[in-house]
């Protein structure tokens, strides 16, 4: 039988292309939950294929081919994976920009600079 302990954490896919970016995050949320990373749009559709994901995190200024709000429409639209709650952590903090990613299907949006609890709280209220 497990202890609370070693049950497992939830899985988050962390798009996101800066490998300091990556390490802050998973510094702050190791803790609670197990951060996976994607680089790109094609390494986070691999781990989408190949592992359990209970939520993706997802930068906005991605430097692949396209951009992190086209990956958005593209998860959004695929069967297979729009079931998944998405998270947009972004720079972008213009006005209007919030709407937009969730009308583009993100679940939530967190701008940078955030808290540690903001970022906890929302992820948790995604993935109850």
């Amino acid at each position: 039988m497990q202890s609370s302990e070693q049950v497992s954490k939830r899985r988050i896919l962390y798009v996101e292309d800066h490998l300091e970016a990556y390490s802050l995050v998973d510094i702050l949320l190791n803790k609670y939950f197990e951060l996976i990373q994607a680089d790109s749009p094609e390494q986070a559709y691999e781990k989408l294929n190949s592992e359990k994901i209970d939520l993706i995190l997802l930068d906005i200024a991605l430097k692949e081919k396209f951009d992190g709000l086209k990956f958005l429409t593209e998860i959004k639209a695929n069967a297979a994976f729009n079931h998944l709650p998405i998270l947009v952590l972004t720079a972008y903090a213009l006005h209007g920009e919030k709407e937009l990613f969730i009308n583009e299907g993100a679940d939530d949006y967190v701008a940078k600079p955030f808290s540690k609890m903001e970022l906890i709280d929302k992820i948790n209220k995604l993935i109850k």
